[in-house]
């Protein structure tokens, strides 16, 4: 399920981090919190895992910030009043009750410097779109994926571009893995591809020009960068693992705000 909120800065001139999605994650564990600190400390430190593989998922997502009046001033937003528009995506019908108590019970949050607070005006559910075996998507957020590569004797990840070889079957393997920590085994179909606009990358310049570079946590200890990428894409193949990738998110760390995607026609 799909939820947009409205909210809107309680001052009229605001300025956030340009990396801002580690304050809209954190904000979405303090309002799960609030409803069940219990669930809150396991889908944070726990999550959902398989058998075969020693990570775990939160099996949620969100979108960038829709602002309706901002300009970007070096590493900052500057924000000028008006309404924005946040998504926030969840599979789990338990995740999503205690999101929508807590965010009844504590109407705001803070992005970057406590004093920016944020209030929030509404919260919506929205319907789920028609599930068919071959849909095209726009991202509302960067998708990232990666695969593990050695470098000076360490296994490190490298970030997949908009036009890698990789990239198609990368993303597959990652929703068959998600699925299966959520569901204890594999779907019935695991057929599932993902094919990136050929023509909007070339308008663009190029993958390069659609790859955005992410800061998680600028300026503390565990500052890492996240190299995701924006442009349409298409999915294929089983129903079940198309509507996963959208509700959860497509490719990794969507509960740290990649791969958010939205239905186009």
């Amino acid at each position: 399920m799909r939820l947009r909120l409205t909210i809107r800065p309680s001052h009229a001139q605001t300025s956030i981090p340009l990396s801002y999605e580690y304050y809209l994650s954190a904000a979405i564990y303090q309002w799960i919190e609030l409803s069940s600190p219990e669930f809150s400390d396991f889908l944070h430190n726990k999550g959902y895992s398989t058998e075969t593989l020693k990570r775990s998922f939160k099996h949620f997502c969100f979108s960038q910030l829709f602002i309706e009046h901002a300009c970007v001033v070096g590493e900052e937003i500057h924000i000028n009043g008006g309404n924005i528009l946040w998504y926030i995506g969840m599979p789990i019908e338990e995740s999503l009750q205690h999101l929508v108590a807590g965010l009844f019970e504590w109407r705001e949050c803070f992005i970057g410097r406590e004093e920016n607070k944020f209030s929030i005006e509404q919260v919506e559910t929205l319907p789920d779109p028609i599930w068919t075996q071959r849909m095209k998507f726009r991202t509302l957020s960067p998708v990232t994926v990666s695969v593990p590569e050695e470098r000076n004797g360490k296994l490190t990840p490298r970030y997949l571009k908009a036009d890698d070889p990789q990239l198609s079957e990368s993303l597959r393997l990652n929703v068959l893995h998600r699925y299966e920590s959520l569901y204890g085994e594999l779907p019935s179909d695991t057929e599932f591809c993902c094919t990136t606009d050929a023509e909007y990358i070339a308008r663009r310049g190029g993958a390069d020009r659609v790859s955005k570079l992410v800061t998680i946590k600028k300026g503390l200890p565990e500052e890492t960068k996240v190299r995701g990428f924006r442009c349409p894409v298409t999915l294929e193949g089983s129903v079940e693992l198309i509507k996963l990738s959208y509700d959860s998110g497509l490719g990794e760390k969507g509960s740290m705000g990649f791969g958010m995607l939205e239905v186009t026609t």
